[in-house]
């Protein structure tokens, strides 16, 4: 009998700690796609890598696996069209670099083995990715193939509660590093036929509820002590979930984010329960030193509504329950300003240039007035005030303009406009601006002071 194959594009913490391990512990030969030359030659000369999982006391040794440059378009067609399963793990912004190799492929397969069905599995750690893998796939594929395509492709999405931490060479091998033994959970939706039998591989027909609840207890909680963990100056995601000022701020977000869970999935509460309490046990380790600037990293993309951060404070607002903590841990996101991270930057001058409430509503999909975007604004003006009167290091943008002192006084007019008379208002403010003035930080002058405008 032949060996079973798969083909992995992707050579990274998911693609090789996770995807890889599985594949290859369960017989499979593993041939990954890659697009840089040194991650292809270090899986080809030891065919394959390592992999040290936390709790046990020796790394494993993945063998069985070979690579190929993503510019080899013929080989990796074949590769692909052979194939007995296919799976992405290149990250959502790289998919459509490998969708056309991946179109290619099915559309030789369906010429070479008849309809002899293909699944390719995106593992991308986004809510919806099978069907947006299809739609890619087809958009990139010649309208001539695209039927072909349709009848011998499946596609569907897989999601995984393991953490992949760490990712380097040693003396020339690759070497990745995992939290624990958690395996791949996948959508049966969107499959042609049976998958493979594969160890630590469980097909659901609940993708919806277990995609939410990973989203809403792990990365929840990660992203909770990475942003809040970053203002402490902490280096690593351990270090701020036991920070004394973050960790009570994790664990309120975790109870929040269960309980809207538990209201939207009442038949699952056990298991929730399970996963935010294992959340905050593995998240507490120091085992995989996870960092701050890696889980941080790309907050835009974080802050959007189905994500980790948004979507269980939103889910928690629909069943009138708490979001305090989510709100303050949004507003926290909202602050990342990173000096390293192009998002961070791009998000602060966004808020700077234009308002914090165009990002509420173009990346958080909140609108101004609703509750939820209220209690976010408010939290942002205290964290924004603690920074104030803390002295901001050169690096942020509140020290670069004054900007962001005036959204803070504009945000909380138009919070006040809306409980009380809009005329009072403005009457009391200028009352206040004749007597009162506001630092305009970055001045050329020292303790320079200027009026701000009543509107």
């Amino acid at each position: 009998m032949n060996a079973r194959t798969a083909v992995v594009f992707g050579a990274g913490k998911l693609a090789c700690g996770l995807i890889g391990h599985v594949l290859s512990r369960s017989g499979f030969s593993v041939q990954f796609i890659a697009r840089r030359p040194e991650v292809v030659d270090a899986i080809n000369q030891f065919e394959g890598f390592g992999l040290t999982i936390a709790g046990q006391r020796r790394p494993l040794v993945i063998r069985g696996c070979s690579a190929l440059p993503l510019a080899d378009e013929r080989r990796v067609t074949r590769a692909v069209a052979d194939a007995d399963v296919v799976f992405t793990a290149v990250g959502i912004d790289n998919l459509a670099y490998v969708t056309p190799a991946v179109g290619a492929g099915l559309f030789l397969r369906s010429k070479t083995h008849g309809d002899d069905p293909l699944n390719v599995i995106a593992c991308e750690n986004l809510p919806g990715t099978g069907a947006y893998l299809q739609h890619q796939v087809l958009s990139a594929a010649p309208p001539a193939t695209a039927l072909c395509i349709e009848r011998v492709g499946g596609f569907s999405a897989a999601v995984t509660r393991r953490v992949m931490t760490g990712g380097n060479a040693m003396r020339g091998e690759l070497q990745f590093s995992v939290d624990s033994e958690h395996g791949l959970i996948v959508d049966r939706t969107g499959l042609r036929g049976e998958l493979p039998a594969v160890d630590g591989m469980l097909v659901t027909d609940d993708f919806t509820a277990v995609v939410m609840r990973k989203f809403f207890t792990v990365n929840c909680a990660q992203a909770v002590a990475a942003y809040l963990g970053y203002r402490e100056g902490c280096q690593y995601i351990h270090e701020a979930v036991n920070h004394p000022r973050v960790r009570p701020v994790v664990v309120a977000a975790l109870c929040e984010a269960a309980a809207a869970l538990e209201a939207e999935f009442p038949y699952q509460k056990a298991g929730i329960e399970r996963d935010a309490a294992e959340a905050l046990e593995r998240l507490s380790s120091a085992d995989t030193a996870d960092t701050i600037s890696r889980v941080a990293r790309e907050p835009r993309r974080k802050l959007s509504p189905r994500e980790r951060l948004v979507g269980p404070a939103r889910l928690a607002q629909r069943h009138g329950l708490r979001n305090e903590a989510l709100s303050r841990a949004i507003a926290a996101a909202l602050a990342y300003d990173a000096p390293n991270d192009a998002q961070a930057i791009s998000l602060q001058q966004t808020i700077s240039a234009e308002s914090l409430e165009k990002v509420l509503t173009e990346d958080c999909g909140l609108l101004p007035h609703e509750p939820l975007a209220r209690a976010v604004k408010r939290h942002w003006r205290v964290l924004l005030a603690e920074r104030l009167h803390e002295g901001a290091p050169a690096s942020s943008s509140l020290h670069r303009t004054g900007v962001a002192v005036q959204d803070v006084i504009l945000t909380m007019l138009s919070d006040l406009n809306r409980q009380y008379d809009p005329a009072l208002v403005r009457d009391a403010l200028a009352r206040v601006v004749q007597e009162h003035y506001v630092p305009v930080f970055g001045a050329s002058e020292p303790g320079r002071r200027a009026p701000v405008a009543v509107a």
